[in-house]
């Protein structure tokens, strides 16, 4: 089955990145669609001037993430979001959205005590997903 709607989640993290490079890697194979998306936490409780740092380090991370990979991006028609809220709710309802038939994350990203005890972002997006999901280890 080829997946030719890929989703792919960053958080920046060294296994996102590797996700990342996965899932541009299947979509050049398969002539497929790639968007990549960022997705900030909605409880952190910043505003203002802070806020707008936030975003545009964001934006900036996204702009080096793909400007470093367009040579694997030939051919691959890209889209890329950032976005605030809960990352998994916020993954799996973009894939909705954008009917995505995959989503490619990294199995470990930034990691916070409530991720910790509650479960990562990772295990959630199965939970939740309308379509397939791959999670990439990060490489030894």
């Amino acid at each position: 089955m080829p997946f030719t709607r890929i989703l792919c989640a960053v958080d920046f993290s060294p296994q996102s990145l590797e996700a990342f490079r996965v899932a541009a890697e299947m979509a050049r194979l398969h002539s497929g669609s790639l968007h990549v998306l960022h997705v900030m936490d909605a409880q952190a409780h910043v505003s203002g001037e802070a806020l707008i740092r936030i975003v545009e380090t964001a934006n900036e991370a996204m702009e080096k993430l793909v400007a470093t990979s367009q040579s694997s991006l030939n051919d691959v028609a890209l889209t890329t979001e950032v976005s605030s809220g809960a990352a998994a709710a916020e993954i799996a309802n973009r894939a909705r959205e954008w009917r995505a038939d995959l989503i490619v994350l990294g199995s470990k990203g930034i990691t916070s005590l409530e991720e910790i005890i509650v479960g990562g972002t990772a295990e959630r997006v199965v939970k939740e997903s309308p379509c397939s999901v791959l999670v990439v280890r990060g490489r030894p």
